[in-house]
C-alpha cells in the first residue's frame, strides 16, 4: 500500500461535540435534494453546506466552488471549526444493526493515504467501479478550490499482519472525542490517536498491503487530478481516507437497484416480459409480493438473476445466461455486469451514453424502487442480490472495473467529523 500517513485534522470545535449530530452528514453522492434541506435546517453550520450547492452557491454558473471554499474560510476565522496541533490518525468506530436484526459494529481509522504515481494509480489501490467525468469534474473544482479534502474515500484492506486492529482496539478504550447517532440509528464515534509511537506502529502495519476503493471512486480519481494540476503543492499530494480492514465483520455489502427512465428504450413496461422472454428464462413471482417477498425469492434463487417490477403486471425474475463466455473471467458472470450487458444495453438498446444521461436511476432500497414504479416515476425496476465482496476484490485485482453503482458498502462513513485541508 502507498504511505498512510497522519494528518492535522480541521474538526469542529470541542464545545460543538454534543451537536454532531446536527453537524455531520453522509457522503454527497447519497444525498437527496429534499434530503439536503433536512441537514441544512438542522444546524446552520451543517456540512452538508460544503459539499452540496445550496447557500454556496449553484453549479451551473460555477458561484458553488468559490462559494463553499469562502464559507469553509469563515466557519475557521469564527472558531467554528479548529486545526488540531498535531498530525493524527482518527480511530472511527460504527455500531449498528445490520438486515437480520444483528448488532454490528465497524472499526478502522481516518488518515491520509499518499497518492500512488501515475493518472490511474498502481495496483496497491483496487478500483473496482467505472466512473463518470461529471461528477469526478465537480469533486476535482470543489477540492481545488477549498483546498481540502471535505469527503473520506473508503477503503478497504486485509491486514495481513493483524496489526492493524491491534493498534485500533488499543486507541479506542479511552473516551472517544464525541459519540452520536444518525437518523439511521448508526452510532458513530472518534477518537484521535496523536502519540508519536502508536502513530509509527499504525503506519507500518499497513505498508504490506494493498487496498480496495469501497466507496469514492469519484473522490479518489478527483484527488489524483487535482495532484496532478497543483504538481507544487505538496499536501495536494495526499486525500483523505477511510481504512478499515476485511478482517472486520462489521461491515455489509447491499445491491444498488436500477430503475429504468429512459424514454427511448426499445421496450415499454406492458411488453417487457414478452421481449426479455426472447432470450432469457422467465419465472413469475406472485403479484401480491412486496418487496421483501421479492427479494427472498431472489435470494432463494441466487447469482446470474435480476427481478424485474413493472407497473401493470407481476413481477417475474430473469435468468440471464451470458452470451459470449469467457471462461475464468472474474467479472463476467457478476449480475450488475450481466444486466448492464444483457438486459439493458442488449435487449433495450440503453447506451453508456444513456446511462450518463439519466436513463437509469439509482437506489439501495427497493421499497423505494417499487414505489417509483407504482408511482409512475419509473417505468420498470431490476432488484439485484448483493455482490459478494470476495467477487469484487477478484475483478478489481484483474484490473476490470464494474458498471457504476454495483455496490452500496453499508454504513456509510460521514462526512464533517475530519476535514484534511493542504
Amino acid at each position: 500500500m502507498p504511505r498512510v500517513i497522519p494528518f492535522r485534522g480541521l474538526r469542529f470545535h470541542a464545545r460543538h461535540a454534543a451537536e454532531m449530530s446536527r453537524l455531520a452528514a453522509p457522503p454527497y453522492d447519497v444525498i437527496s435534494e429534499q434530503d439536503r434541506l433536512r441537514y441544512e435546517g438542522l444546524h446552520p453550520r451543517n456540512v452538508v453546506r460544503l459539499i452540496l450547492p445550496g447557500e454556496a452557491g449553484r453549479v451551473e454558473d460555477g458561484s458553488f466552488y468559490a462559494g463553499a471554499a469562502a464559507l469553509l474560510r469563515k466557519w475557521q476565522e469564527e472558531g467554528t471549526l479548529e486545526l488540531d496541533p498535531r498530525p493524527a490518525f482518527y480511530p472511527y468506530r460504527q455500531t449498528f444493526m445490520g438486515p437480520e436484526g444483528e448488532r454490528a459494529v465497524r472499526l478502522g481509522f481516518l488518515g491520509s493515504l499518499a497518492l500512488p504515481p501515475g493518472q490511474e494509480g498502481d495496483n496497491t489501490v483496487l478500483p473496482h467501479e467505472t466512473t463518470l467525468d461529471g461528477p469526478r469534474k465537480d469533486r476535482t473544482r470543489l477540492i481545488t478550490a477549498c483546498r481540502a479534502n471535505l469527503s473520506p474515500v473508503f477503503l478497504l484492506h486485509p491486514d495481513s499482519t493483524g496489526r492493524v486492529e491491534t493498534c485500533l482496539q488499543d486507541a479506542t478504550s479511552d473516551p472517544p472525542l464525541f459519540a452520536f447517532e444518525d437518523a439511521a440509528g448508526v452510532l458513530h464515534e472518534l477518537w484521535k490517536m496523536e502519540d508519536t509511537l502508536k502513530v509509527a506502529r499504525l503506519e507500518e502495519a499497513l505498508l504490506p498491503d494493498w487496498s480496495l476503493i469501497a466507496d469514492g471512486h469519484h473522490r479518489y480519481e478527483s484527488a489524483l487530478a487535482v495532484r496532478d494540476s497543483l504538481p507544487d503543492e505538496e499536501g495536494a499530494g495526499g486525500v483523505l481516507a477511510f481504512f478499515c480492514s476485511l478482517r472486520d465483520r462489521g461491515f455489509r455489502v447491499f445491491p444498488i437497484h436500477r430503475l429504468l427512465r429512459a424514454r427511448g428504450a426499445r421496450a415499454g413496461s406492458s411488453n417487457l416480459a414478452k421481449i426479455l422472454a426472447r432470450q432469457h428464462v422467465l419465472e413469475e413471482i406472485p403479484s401480491g409480493a412486496g418487496p421483501d417477498q421479492i427479494l427472498g425469492h431472489l435470494r432463494r434463487i441466487g447469482e446470474r438473476c435480476v427481478a424485474v417490477v413493472t407497473p401493470d403486471a407481476a413481477p417475474f425474475v430473469v435468468r440471464m445466461v451470458p452470451a459470449d463466455r469467457t471462461p475464468g473471467d472474474p467479472v463476467e458472470d457478476l449480475d450488475t455486469v450481466l444486466l448492464q450487458r444483457e438486459i439493458l444495453t442488449g435487449v433495450l438498446g440503453i447506451s453508456g451514453e444513456d446511462v450518463a444521461g439519466g436513463a437509469i436511476g439509482y437506489t439501495s432500497d427497493a421499497v423505494e424502487a417499487v414505489r417509483q414504479v407504482r408511482s409512475g416515476e419509473a417505468r420498470a425496476a431490476f432488484l439485484l442480490n448483493p455482490l459478494k465482496v470476495e467477487s469484487v476484490i477478484r475483478a478489481a485485482q484483474a484490473g476490470r472495473r464494474l458498471p457504476q453503482k454495483s455496490t452500496y458498502f453499508y454504513p456509510k462513513v460521514y462526512t464533517g467529523l475530519v476535514i484534511r485541508p493542504f
